[in-house]
């Protein structure tokens, strides 16, 4: 009776990741963080660099919840009107989630503002520790959804964060490159996604009023 039960919850929990609309929003997301990080780091010590740095804490603190707005704008103009609308129950999809993502994203905001203020070296593993929010973040999404190229995607963060850190570039480069490269990689995934998501699910025909 239980597997009974998990398994609705389970296709529930899918299906908010059937389309590839997340991928494809947290990568533009990402794309912009690596943008506005890059100008943060270019001209350190200037005005710039100073108005650049709150506007990537904004970005990284207004972000959790400025994406799942988009997704769900998204969502009720290309999946909804071909599949339906799925209402999630609070207490079994978005507590768990949402504590995690909480605890990850203050984690990345603790160490942007750790490279804001210090000079240490623990500044040359932002790549790594980013990683391994983001796989986190990717695995918790893996395990919700059973849908494996999450966890495909968690491996290559951290694939992307060690090769950074390997590659002893600087702090100016690597970290926009760790969010550019997920961000092209989620894309990328969400690209597909979507594209295969459309092609099995064509839109609605309106059929004529009867006379």
């Amino acid at each position: 009776m239980t597997d009974d039960l998990k398994k609705p919850q389970l296709r529930a929990l899918q299906y908010w990741d059937v389309d590839g609309v997340g991928e494809l929003t947290v990568g533009f997301f990402f794309l912009l963080v690596a943008i506005v990080y890059y100008l943060q780091e270019s001209a350190p010590g200037s005005l710039l660099s100073k108005i650049f740095s709150i506007a990537s804490v904004l970005l990284i603190c207004g972000g959790a919840f400025g994406v799942r707005w988009i997704i769900q704008r998204i969502k009720e103009r290309t999946t909804y009107p071909r599949t339906g609308y799925v209402a999630y129950k609070s207490d079994w999809k978005n507590k768990g989630d949402v504590a995690i993502a909480i605890g990850v994203m203050a984690l990345l905001l603790a160490f942007v503002v750790f490279t804001m203020v210090t000079d240490a070296k623990l500044i040359d593993w932002g790549p790594v520790v980013c990683g391994l929010g983001l796989g986190t973040l990717l695995v918790q999404a893996g395990y919700r959804s059973a849908l494996p190229r999450f966890y495909i995607l968690a491996f290559l963060s951290l694939l992307i964060g060690a090769g950074l850190v390997v590659s002893g570039l600087s702090i100016v480069l690597s970290l926009p490159l760790f969010f550019g490269l997920n961000g092209l990689i989620l894309l990328t995934s969400g690209s597909l996604t979507l594209w295969r998501y459309l092609r099995q699910n064509p839109p609605p025909q309106d059929t004529p009023d009867e006379q």
